[in-house]
């Protein structure tokens, strides 16, 4: 009995002392690698942006926007630093986009993505896909940018992440009007329409009536399902409870949840510019 105390004992000390090390060790090292990482960030800013004289910062949620001007108080510039779900955890990534909307280069910060597969969003062959594209491209999935394979999530969550990104910086601070779709507009019919989510295209059929969604299905996925469960049908529920599209997508699959609004944008997008008749148009279409 006091063999078994006495090795409880030891245990316990050996436990304490191990982690009282551990956090005298990482006081030590969290601000040398704080100062290198402001460092490097200071450095990719004057290689994108070498005449740029300050920078605000504005955050949403886990993301930062860095605006930068020069000495005349002129905008030539944003650097992004995005959190982004991968495949095996989250990717940090800084994006810089010139005053035109045009994507100047990518650099990831940090990753746990598989090493010798989902890494390949370190290399630049990956990343030089992306340069000198800009708001306006449509930056689609295996077509304009490519998905690799074996390592498809983490490819397509990049993908996905920097056409929403740079979006996002083209309406808020660019000044680029957002499309916007009045449902009480839409005429009494049923409609399909498709976007990318986090592994491939969300397809999705959608009902209107009398000025209102009142049911949305996703005909086609190919998502991760223990994600893809946590956005259906909770985010379909969510727009036709809400009746329009601004709506809470932190869901823990982010870019399922974005792609189905993305896709049921689409579909009443489509009927705005192509059609015109009501339920039985649409469905002899």
């Amino acid at each position: 009995m006091r063999e078994v105390i006495r090795l409880s004992l030891t245990l316990a000390v050996v436990g304490i002392i191990s982690a009282s090390m551990l956090t005298s060790i990482h006081g030590v090292t969290a601000p040398i690698i704080a100062e290198r990482q402001e460092a490097e960030y200071r450095q990719a800013l004057e290689l994108y942006f070498s005449d740029f004289d300050r920078f605000e910062t504005e955050q949403l949620d886990d993301d930062y926007f860095d605006l930068l001007y020069n000495s005349s108080g002129k905008l030539i510039g944003i650097m992004s630093t995005i959190q982004q779900q991968g495949y095996d955890g989250y990717i940090t990534y800084n994006l810089a986009v010139d005053s035109e909307g045009t994507i100047l280069g990518l650099l990831i910060v940090s990753h746990t993505e598989t090493p010798g597969l989902g890494d390949v969003i370190t290399t630049a062959v990956y990343q030089e896909q992306f340069v000198g594209k800009s708001f306006k491209d449509p930056i689609t999935a295996g077509e304009d940018v490519d998905i690799v394979s074996g390592a498809t999530v983490s490819t397509s969550a990049m993908i996905n992440s920097i056409r929403r990104v740079i979006g996002f910086i083209a309406v808020n601070y660019l000044g680029q009007e957002s499309e916007t779709i009045d449902i009480t507009q839409v005429p009494n019919g049923t409609y399909q329409g498709s976007a990318s989510g986090l592994c491939g295209p969300i397809t999705v059929q959608v009902k209107v009536t009398d000025g209102m969604i009142i049911s949305i299905e996703v005909l086609e996925q190919s998502e991760t399902p223990t994600y893809f469960i946590e956005s259906y049908p909770l985010i379909p529920d969510q727009i036709i409870a809400e009746q329009h599209f601004d709506i809470d997508t932190k869901t823990g699959a982010t870019m399922s949840a974005e792609g189905i609004i993305a896709a049921v944008r689409a579909a009443l997008s489509e009927k705005k510019e192509d059609q015109s008749g009501g339920e039985e148009d649409n469905e002899s279409e």
